[in-house]
């Protein structure tokens, strides 16, 4: 069995896939969310897609296709005078289904506008029409097909906006981005409006005293549901984090950590640093400090002494749990011991930004996405090519969320654990765990090897000319020559498909090279926007080239 991501799972409510207006519906709702996948074109344009939930057919001018894994295969059909859209003629059995042919477009086909516009990668059309299979979503859309994955166990709220840290309590959740401050007081409800006061944050947010406190460079309180600048009697500018420790409030900025009287606006600095201070956090009468140098401080409030340790990489985030010490750091997830003072490495990976403990487990963010390293050292990707921030994970009553550049993550944490963890394969499996069941699961591999060879021919012969594999040595050019010419290429799905790997061989491949993934797809689809743009292509079609809507490529791409 290969290793599953997110976007392979399958749906584990039959009943989703059966109705389709319920769907559509549920594409806004609070546990799910909806991520283009890749698009289809065929000689002739598409005309229409219907489907039963398991059976799904593509109608062009002259042609009927029952469409499959990423093959079109052409069913016998003749169209007649009176004819231009086909539908499927749904029976008792599923695997079984008859067509019929309209000449005028049913209104009982006619797609749901206003459900679908965020996933759109230009206007929207009359004669759009949609269909779902488990948990693969589709959508006829000029002239072409686009395939999106629906993912039950997350959605995705404040899209568009990078988020910076996400505050919790009893009463308010407060959403701090780079596009406005946002509180909400019912959990169902994510609001729009920003309170007013400033416009982005750099920080968290914290409760000292009943009061909110905004860390944005200054430091900001929230009085009459609008946020008011402090005072204080300082030269710095970059604050951070405040923590309170008995009659006390330390405070951390970029380059300096200390004391601050909320009161009477006094600040006193205990330690500076020309290299940036990424966390604080407090163990005792200690506290520790991740520092960009690749050093932990240990700050002694009663004795009022530092000690560093070094680490070796440059510290983003500092976890307790009890006595346990989680370091997030540029190359890696670290335990640190505090009786010792030494650091032991727990899985190698490049900018891990944050953790939090699950249970007994570690959830942690990256440039790369969203894993889950277990207490049997096995680590689950959870969510891939999302690119997270500092100080944006946490979870409360039930719920996960995970701050990314392009919106806020919420995870059912029920749901991932119970449902969707069990059916994922590790990432890495420790190598302690070897034994002599090594000779059957190599003996399995080469079975599985064998099948696939078989499967993968097969599955050429159902495939688009300008879909079969190139024999040619994966490298960063190649792809970036293959994405020029294929308009299909345009996912990390799509690329690994097109080379016939996995997307876990891919992101090895490119790592060789020096490269991420998604960063590179990015680097490509920046190129070719740029293009189109220079030759007077109007931006709807650039968003169809490159799978991003228009506002998305006008924000990220021809932003001055």
């Amino acid at each position: 069995m290969s290793r599953k991501s997110l976007l392979n799972i399958k749906t584990i409510s039959k009943g989703l896939s059966l109705i389709l207006c319920s769907l559509l519906m549920a594409l806004q709702t609070y546990a799910q969310d909806t991520i283009l996948v890749k698009t289809y074109s065929l000689p002739e344009k598409i005309t229409n897609i219907d489907g039963d939930g398991r059976n799904l057919i593509v109608r062009t001018d002259n042609h009927l296709y029952k469409f499959h894994s990423g093959r079109f295969d052409d069913l016998k059909f003749t169209p007649k005078d009176n004819d231009r859209f086909t539908w499927i003629s749904k029976t008792d059995n599923q695997d079984i289904f008859g067509t019929y042919s309209t000449l005028q477009f049913p209104e009982s086909h006619q797609v749901n506008h206003r459900s679908i516009a965020n996933l759109l990668p230009g206007y929207d059309q009359y004669n759009m029409t949609e269909a779902s299979i488990g948990d693969l979503y589709f959508l006829a859309y000029n002239g072409i097909l686009l395939e999106y994955r629906i993912h039950k166990f997350y959605s995705i709220q404040h899209r568009g906006k990078s988020i910076r840290h996400i505050y919790h309590d009893d009463r308010v959740r407060i959403i701090a981005t780079y596009a406005g401050i946002f509180i909400d007081s019912v959990a169902e409800v994510y609001s729009n409006k920003p309170i007013p006061g400033t416009n982005f944050s750099s920080g968290e947010t914290n409760k000292i005293d009943n009061q909110y406190y905004l860390n944005s460079d200054p430091i900001y309180q929230l009085m009459n549901n609008q946020w008011v600048r402090l005072p204080l009697k300082t030269d710095i500018l970059h604050f951070k984090k405040l923590i309170p420790i008995g009659n006390v409030t330390y405070f951390q900025s970029t380059d300096a950590i200390g004391t601050i009287n909320l009161k009477n606006y006094q600040v006193n600095k205990i330690i500076t640093h020309s290299s940036q201070f990424h966390d604080m956090e407090n163990l005792g009468n200690l506290l520790l400090l991740g520092n960009a140098n690749g050093k932990l401080y240990l700050y002694d409030m009663v004795q009022r002494k530092i000690e560093s340790i070094h680490i070796g990489s440059s510290i983003y985030d500092i976890t307790i749990k009890g006595e346990q010490i989680i370091l997030s750091c540029n190359d890696g997830l670290y335990e640190f011991n505090l009786k010792t003072k030494k650091s032991q490495l727990l899985f190698r990976h490049k900018h891990i930004i944050q953790s939090i403990f699950i249970g007994n487990n570690i959830l942690f963010t990256s440039f790369e996405g969203l894993f889950l390293y277990t207490q049997d050292k096995e680590v689950f990707q959870i969510i891939e090519n999302v690119e997270f921030n500092k100080r944006a994970l946490s979870n409360w009553n039930q719920n996960v969320y995970a701050g990314s550049t392009e919106g806020l993550y919420v995870i059912n944490l029920p749901q991932l654990i119970n449902e969707i963890l069990p059916s994922l394969e590790p990432e890495i499996i420790d190598e302690s765990k070897v034994d002599a069941s090594l000779i059957i699961a190599l003996g399995f591999t080469l079975v599985v090897i064998v099948g696939s060879v078989v499967f993968i021919r097969n599955r050429n012969k159902g495939i688009p000319e300008n879909y079969k594999t190139p024999k040619v040595e994966i490298t960063p050019e190649r792809i970036r020559e293959d994405m020029l010419k294929n308009e299909q290429l345009i996912s990390v799905e799509s690329i690994a498909e097109y080379y016939q790997i996995s997307r876990v061989h891919l992101n090895r491949v490119l790592k060789k090279h020096n490269k991420n993934t998604l960063e590179l797809i990015k680097e490509i689809k920046k190129e070719i926007v740029l293009d189109l743009k220079n030759k007077q292509v109007p931006i709807e079609k650039i968003g169809q080239r490159v799978g991003y809507t228009s506002k998305y490529i006008k924000q990220h791409f021809l932003k001055k």
